[in-house]
């Protein structure tokens, strides 16, 4: 085991920051695809991003920031985009805006964590509420992924079988290097899912795969730069409130880490956040998606016992150079609808199960009615609300509804012996001291 203040030798230190980058490549790459973001500027900022997470924690903090998948339904809602092979988002400076107001949002958020500490964030949103939200944003997504996928039969077909040699994959993969460098079945899946309908498409068996922006594409580039930002409301009340789900799914990584390390790293949280925080801020300024910490990393650094943050470095680096790669990122954008579908269904899927792992390890009782509506009705809001809820000139879609009514029945819905002692849980959290411990 090598602690987060500790470092392999240089060797293995390369290895292992190469083992992060496949073991965050799939989200990373296909997260921009389905909102339109250029891939090479995700890539290339995602590294950008982890330097900077590096900075603020202080080398404290093992982890990876990646492309985040919460926003693609809201970024989606507010510009129309619907993922097609090489095409991009035209009306990004709209989810530009949103998500900059976020970012500050975030940033505010992350100064009163490092002031009072985290406490009020578990006593708003205990895991029947994290997970609720988790598991909304998975249904949510999948319904346009199943959409996508579906356009048409050859779509169809490819979906279905991109997904069942990615389950396929990860069940029976017998090559013990492939498990050891975590390089993930869906990655896998979707280079093999490519190569059959590049095939079928050579045989004429299916629509042949349009090569014409590779062609055009220069070796090596630097990101492309989108720097317009448009502040319009429905767009800023449609995706600012995703800062709920992303304050949750950084709380629960720091956990994990705090579980593998024997250390408390919630005391990092503040940092973390700004960390996170400002990288999403820059994302805003360049054009790329928001970032965040990813859970696949995290896994990586479960099974390899190297907590060292240096790791992360070596990783960064190694994305940078690809986000420079023009060649690469235009092949990327040729990935076929159905093959895309279907991948995108998988990561939607381990979305889902990833709330509902939140309900197991806490041991949520859905005997419980209270769990159950808490629980149950933010799903059925998410999987049902596929066309945004407008109000006026605020928006709601069903990533938002499922977040705002986990949270609101949660705190309604205490019953009566919850009631009596909810007054006392608020005093207690209001009271908490300082937290002199978090780094600034």
């Amino acid at each position: 085991m090598v602690k987060t203040d500790e470092r392999p030798n240089w060797i293995q230190t390369i290895a292992y920051g190469i083992q992060h980058v496949l073991a965050m490549f799939s989200g990373t790459v296909l997260i921009p695809l389905l909102m339109g973001f250029d891939t090479n500027t995700a890539l290339f900022f995602s590294g950008i991003s982890t330097i900077i997470f590096f900075i603020v924690t202080r080398g404290r903090v093992p982890s990876y920031l990646g492309s985040s998948g919460s926003f693609v339904s809201a970024v989606c809602a507010v510009t129309g985009y619907v993922y097609s092979p090489s095409t991009f988002n035209e009306n990004m400076p709209v989810a530009q805006g949103g998500i900059l107001i976020l970012g500050i949002i975030y940033v505010a958020i992350a100064i009163f964590v490092l002031a009072f500490g985290h406490a009020w964030l578990e006593f708003l949103m205990p895991p029947i509420v994290t997970g609720a939200i988790v598991s909304g944003i998975g249904l949510h997504l999948a319904f346009s992924a199943f959409t996508q996928a579906t356009s048409n039969s050859f779509d169809t077909w490819m979906a279905v079988s991109t997904v069942l040699i990615i389950m396929l994959l990860s069940v029976y993969a017998p090559l013990p290097s492939i498990r050891r460098m975590q390089v993930s079945a869906i990655l896998l899946g979707m280079i093999i899912g490519y190569v059959i309908n590049l095939i079928c498409g050579l045989k004429g068996a299916g629509p042949a795969i349009d090569y014409t922006s590779v062609s055009a594409a220069p070796w090596v580039r630097g990101p492309t730069i989108h720097h317009e930002l448009v502040f319009d409301s429905k767009s800023i009340s449609t995706i600012a409130p995703l800062i709920v789900v992303v304050l949750a799914e950084n709380l629960g990584h720091l956990k994990a880490l705090s579980s593998m390390t024997e250390k408390p790293m919630e005391k990092y949280l503040g940092a973390a956040y700004l960390g996170d925080a400002l990288s999403t801020i820059m994302a805003s300024f360049v054009g790329a998606p928001p970032m965040t910490t990813y859970a696949e990393n995290i896994g990586v650094v479960a099974i390899t016992r190297i907590f060292s943050p240096v790791v992360f470095l070596v990783a960064a680096i190694v994305a940078i150079i690809l986000g420079c790669i023009a060649k690469f990122g235009a092949v990327v954008h040729t990935i076929p609808p159905g093959v895309f579908g279907g991948v995108a269904f998988v990561l939607y899927t381990i979305i889902g199960v990833t709330g509902v792992r939140i309900w197991v390890i806490n041991e949520v009782d859905f005997f419980d009615s209270r769990n159950i509506f808490v629980g149950g009705i933010p799903l059925m809001l998410a999987a049902t609300i596929q066309v945004p809820v407008q109000m006026n000139n605020f928006q709601l879609d069903g990533i938002g509804a499922a977040t705002f009514s986990s949270i609101i029945l949660y705190h309604l819905l205490q019953g009566t012996e919850g009631w009596k002692n909810y007054g006392k849980a608020v005093w207690r959290v209001c009271r908490r001291p300082l937290n002199p411990t978090s780094p600034v």
